[in-house]
């Protein structure tokens, strides 16, 4: 007679899945990371809106030109960049007025249909100036290092770098803070 083995099952617990975990901890830090962006400012959903709002060349296209006429002394190199300087000035300020405005007309819009969302409102113009900024920053940066090296290759005092960038950056202080005191005006907040 053959035996018969009886097999036990082992009494051993089951697997648990830890997949359902994993997902929601990652979507919980997706969603932290989405929102503490919101919260400094920038949100990678409304750069896309605001892009397709102005359009990309908006943010980016500046078209500025240095035009060198020759001539290595300091007086040469600084009236060959000053007209670039002066011509990223005039489009970044025509840009921001045009962004400012754009905020004043969404803001009157909701306030006719009862539906002014202040906080939503100012992230998006706040993240649109960033944008802006961002983009003029590097355009007066790439302008400022071609200057440097034009300077040193003339082997001439960088001083005169570090009062553009000294002014430039007083400049954008100053209407930073003109830009928000006649927002504060005109909308009464």
């Amino acid at each position: 007679m053959v035996s018969r083995r009886v097999y036990r099952r082992s009494k051993r617990k089951p697997r648990k899945k830890r997949w359902p975990v994993i997902l929601l901890v990652l979507i919980s830090l997706a969603g932290l990371g989405l929102g503490a962006s919101v919260a400094i400012g920038f949100n990678p959903f409304l750069e896309g809106s605001l892009r397709a709002q102005f359009g990309d060349a908006f943010f980016s296209d500046f078209g500025v030109r240095v035009e060198k006429k020759g001539g290595d002394d300091l007086d040469s190199i600084i009236s060959a960049y000053e007209p670039a300087f002066e011509e990223l000035e005039d489009k970044s300020l025509e840009r921001l007025g045009g962004l400012y405005e754009a905020a004043l007309a969404d803001y009157y819009e909701e306030e006719q249909q009862g539906t002014v969302d202040r906080f939503m409102l100012t992230n998006k113009y706040i993240q649109a100036g960033r944008m802006l900024e961002k983009n003029v920053d590097q355009v007066f940066y790439e302008l400022l290092e071609e200057m440097e090296a034009d300077l040193k290759a003339g082997g001439l005092s960088l001083d005169v770098l570090e009062e553009i960038e000294a002014t430039y950056t007083q400049a954008k202080a100053d209407k930073k803070r003109q830009l928000l005191q006649r927002l504060r005006q005109e909308i009464g907040s």
